[in-house]
């Protein structure tokens, strides 16, 4: 009798659960650098990975839930790009720690640019993923500066009358001229886009007040 060949090539890889998730997210995030996300599918996808595409469905039901896992990531890079500042909000050069926060911020976003551009395509034809990015991303920061603006006027940097309103209108505007700027046919560097959305933030929170 035969026996079987040991330390076959199609021998498959042992992955706790954990590693096999973040295994397909991660080759997601490649294929995306490549591909836009309306050219990926399931098959492309596994073929990354040597997983079955079985797998692919044991961790996720498709790939706009694939897509809310990989926003886990640029959720990660835009809070630490600007939370320090807006949690703060007592920086003793504020006009100053506009810009370079805004710069951090830009600068994930064009790190992410793929994703972003992904984000969009999923989300007109998938609640699901638009509701994630309104809530966790757009939302968040919103209530997150208008907490830091009503701080401002507390400290009398600010005389802002309307905090949740005005912090709305600057949020919607971030993310609106980030991601035009990504989709331009040749996007300014985010110093260059940074420099304008810090005149306005500033102008807007304080004004002339000093």
């Amino acid at each position: 009798m035969q026996t079987a060949p040991t330390g076959s090539a199609n021998k498959r890889i042992r992955r706790s659960p954990e590693a096999a998730r973040a295994e397909i997210i991660r080759a997601a995030e490649t294929a995306l650098a490549e591909l836009s996300f309306n050219e990926l599918t399931v098959d492309v996808l596994m073929q990354r990975t040597g997983m079955t595409r079985s797998s692919f469905y044991h961790y996720f039901s498709g790939l706009d839930e694939l897509l809310a896992g990989l926003l886990e990531g640029f959720e990660r890079d835009i809070v630490a790009s600007v939370d320090p500042w807006l949690s703060a909000g007592d920086t003793a050069d504020y006009r100053q720690a506009t810009l370079d926060s805004l710069t951090n911020m830009l600068r994930a976003f064009r790190e992410h640019a793929r994703l972003v551009d992904a984000v969009n395509q999923a989300a007109s034809g998938n609640p699901r993923v638009y509701q994630r990015w309104q809530t966790r991303v757009i939302g968040a920061f919103i209530e997150k500066t208008t907490r830091f603006i009503e701080k401002q006027v507390a400290r009398g940097l600010s005389r802002v009358d309307d905090p949740a309103r005005t912090a709305n209108a600057l949020i919607r505007m971030n993310s609106a001229v980030a991601h035009d700027n990504l989709t331009g046919t040749n996007p300014d560097a985010p110093e260059a886009v940074a420099r304008v959305l810090a005149g306005i933030w500033n102008s807007v929170i304080y004004g002339h007040v000093d």
